[in-house]
């Protein structure tokens, strides 16, 4: 094996190409659904060993490109199956879709490569620190820049670890990726410095070890300490979820079975007690109904009949799509309804979601959005709703979840 692996840069630089292509695809199985994280390990610690055997910062920019590129396609290829929805006018899209992303966020990590190669040249330590460090500052800018896509962080490979995760409230989210990177670096350095013996790699990977052990320590001491999670007294969460075919959901013909469908699932059960004390969020799906659901007093009045079946306080939480008057824009947004169907807080989708609910520079793209929805319009930003027994949420719609800190409003009481 090492034989193959320290092949001439000069002669075989597409052998380096085609492990930088299993390498990617090595460390995408960290990513879910396999979160195997010793995957995202030992793929990164082969880009950190092709890094620091090419000659060249061309050679290093096209093998970081086909490293993540593959990490990306393998994991992100779930992204397509929204075009492929029955009906959907964009089916021909799907390879672009699925590979399209991963084309454009390969150029990350190549750039880091490339950066890092023109620094540090044939310096051993150099390399690695180049490149950690320019990996490092590459998942940053690619959650900031063009709106951001923080998507598959390396620090994601622990996901399947709450123990290691117990650290996000110390190093947050980038922190762990960097920390990821860092042990990956060191796992290369470790196996490929021709300057030391087999003792002392042996040592080096136990050291390694040791760190990840450390950390997972920490994390199970936090766990071992942490209460019991219990229900909120006196709150109870109902959380729907119709499986509704996503062909039909806004099929004109299958609208009044869908909400019926909604409506059954939310009747409270008959064998809960409820006092009047009692308080129940019933949650609705994404853009579940619509303002016509609201506005219709047949379906307005259905809605009133369901909730009041509840003895105590009930609020229904729902995605809605709304349309505002002004403009003729759409607007993905939560609204929280009282017993007699009033809405009593909005919030409106803020971070929307690149060729699916608006087209960047849609003056020199002249391309409708996939979700048959044009000129949706972003919200003001992240916001507390609160109920009127003082209780507060911050919600988030989809997409926005991917992006690492931005859950509650700046400077809010907590």
């Amino acid at each position: 094996m090492e034989r193959l692996l320290r092949f001439h840069p000069k002669t075989s630089v597409w052998v380096a190409f085609c492990w930088a292509a299993l390498a990617g695809a090595t460390a995408s199985l960290g990513m879910a659904p396999h979160a195997l994280w010793p995957m995202t390990l030992a793929g990164l610690a082969g880009l950190f060993y092709l890094q620091n055997l090419l000659s060249r910062p061309w050679q290093c920019f096209v093998a970081g490109w086909i490293f993540s590129f593959l990490y990306f396609l393998i994991s992100l290829r779930w992204i397509g199956n929204a075009l492929l929805v029955a009906g959907n006018d964009y089916a021909w899209a799907y390879p672009l879709a699925v590979s399209g992303l991963p084309l454009f966020l390969a150029l990350f990590t190549a750039l880091a490569c490339f950066g890092a190669k023109c620094m540090a040249r044939q310096n051993f330590i150099h390399n690695f620190l180049g490149l950690f460090a320019c990996l490092a500052a590459a998942e940053w800018l690619r959650g900031v820049l063009f709106t951001g896509f923080p998507w598959n962080l390396y620090g994601y490979a622990w996901a399947g670890v709450p123990e290691i995760l117990q650290s996000l409230p110390l190093i947050r989210t980038y922190g762990l990726s960097v920390l990821t990177i860092f042990w990956a670096g060191y796992l290369a350095a470790s196996l490929s410095c021709d300057k030391m013996g087999t003792p002392l790699r042996i040592l080096a990977v136990a050291v390694l070890a040791l760190q990840i052990g450390l950390l997972y320590a920490y994390g199970y001491a936090v766990l071992a300490k942490a209460p019991a999670m219990a229900p909120q007294a006196g709150l109870t969460l109902r959380l729907i979820q119709p499986n509704i075919d996503q062909a039909a959901k806004w099929q004109r013909d299958k609208a009044m079975d869908n909400y019926k469908a909604l409506l059954s699932l939310s009747l409270p059960r008959k064998d809960d007690q409820r006092d009047n004390q009692h308080i129940t969020w019933i949650v609705w799906p994404e853009t579940a109904i619509s303002l016509h659901h609201l506005n219709n007093p047949l379906t307005r009045e259905m809605l009133v009949e369901t909730l009041k079946t509840y003895i105590g306080p009930v609020y229904l939480i729902t995605g809605i799509l709304l349309r505002n008057p002004e403009d003729g824009s759409f607007s993905n947004s939560l609204v929280i309804l009282d017993k007699n169907a009033e809405i009593i807080a909005r919030y409106d989708k803020s971070h929307l979601v690149p060729f699916g609910e608006y087209i960047p520079l849609q003056g020199w793209i002249p391309l409708e959005t996939i979700t048959q929805f044009s000129g949706f319009r972003p919200g003001e930003g992240l916001s507390i709703l609160t109920l009127p027994e003082n209780q507060r949420i911050s919600p988030l719609i989809c997409y926005e979840i991917l992006f690492s800190g931005r859950v509650i409003p700046a400077n809010t009481d907590k």
